[in-house]
């Protein structure tokens, strides 16, 4: 399978995606551990605990320690599609109102953000994460006339644009020593790093990896959406278009391809021990309707 690809680091990964795809029996074993949901996305643990929203019905959903999924909130037009804890709350990306909800563990709504500190509103809020020092970051997508953003919500809840000029801004991670911000540029199937500075200023703009160049005749379509980052740096990449998980180094090596069912992979957590990967998928219906899960697989990093 013919693939452009600009880095060494893109052309590993298209090899390895493409071998993927041309032989399914390497899909690796997974449990799907919840079922019957549209369109899963936006996990994290608290905890022990789980947490996930489905966007489609605009549900945060948790899985109880007996295996039961549970309703914990549900916002009429949020479009729920990322989460984050924050203390002994969750902030949760309402991606149709173009807001932040923040809710507690019981369902009930602490307040709402829409505009920026200069009054600008939230284009499309996607994804968030935390940072040590109290604040969050979280991505707008923008539309066909505004540039993807990234966002950054202080402590005092204060919030200003900290980058703009993304193609599709979507997952973000921070690397564990707090000084890398790493944001997904869906549009551009690449992932951009940027440095953090003070008050959670972001600077030196950077392309981590290109996952290939989109739109080539002849190529297969990778997507990056959710990222995260483990206890020793490496970043992991749910894959919307490309079979899976992409997992590269903190040098942007690639270290493993995860091949699992389903068309597409929008999110992923790292459990607290680090031994699993609790995946999100989806498959598209006729009619436009979408069926969705959630996959546990062994972390291919962790000690066997």
């Amino acid at each position: 399978m013919r693939l452009a690809c600009r880095l060494a680091a893109a052309l590993a990964l298209c090899t390895v995606m493409a071998s993927a795809q041309a032989d399914t029996t390497g899909i690796v074993s997974s449990d799907t551990i919840a079922s019957g949901l549209q369109f899963p996305e936006g996990t994290v643990f608290i905890a022990d605990v789980l947490y996930f929203v489905d966007y489609a019905t605009s549900d945060v959903l948790r899985i109880a320690r007996d295996g039961s999924v549970q309703k914990v909130w549900h916002g009429d037009g949020c479009g729920a599609n990322g989460l984050v804890a924050r203390g002994t709350h969750l902030l949760v990306a309402c991606y149709d109102s173009g807001s932040i909800a923040e809710i507690a563990l019981d369902g009930s709504l602490v307040g709402t953000l829409r505009a920026d500190a200069d009054g600008q509103p939230f284009v499309h809020p996607n994804d968030l994460t935390a940072d040590t020092q109290g604040g969050v970051y979280f991505s707008a997508s923008g539309s066909a006339d505004t540039p993807g953003k990234v966002y950054y919500i202080a402590r005092d809840r204060t919030v200003r644009e900290v980058a703009t000029d993304i193609r599709y801004s979507n997952g973000l991670a921070i690397a564990p020593d707090g000084k890398t911000l790493y944001v997904a540029e869906s549009a551009a199937s690449r992932i951009l790093s940027f440095a953090i500075g003070t008050h959670g200023a972001l600077d030196a703009r950077h392309t981590f990896v290109e996952l290939g160049e989109p739109g080539t005749a002849g190529s297969a379509k990778y997507t990056p959406d959710a990222v995260r980052t483990d206890r020793n740096g490496n970043l992991f990449v749910a894959l919307y278009d490309g079979g899976g998980v992409a997992v590269f180094s903190s040098r942007a090596a690639l270290l493993n391809k995860i091949a699992l069912p389903a068309q597409h992979h929008s999110n992923l957590a790292i459990s607290p021990d680090g031994k699993f990967l609790f995946v999100t998928s989806i498959d598209e219906e006729p009619g436009g309707d979408s069926r969705g899960g959630l996959l546990k697989v062994r972390n291919p990093l962790a000690p066997r």
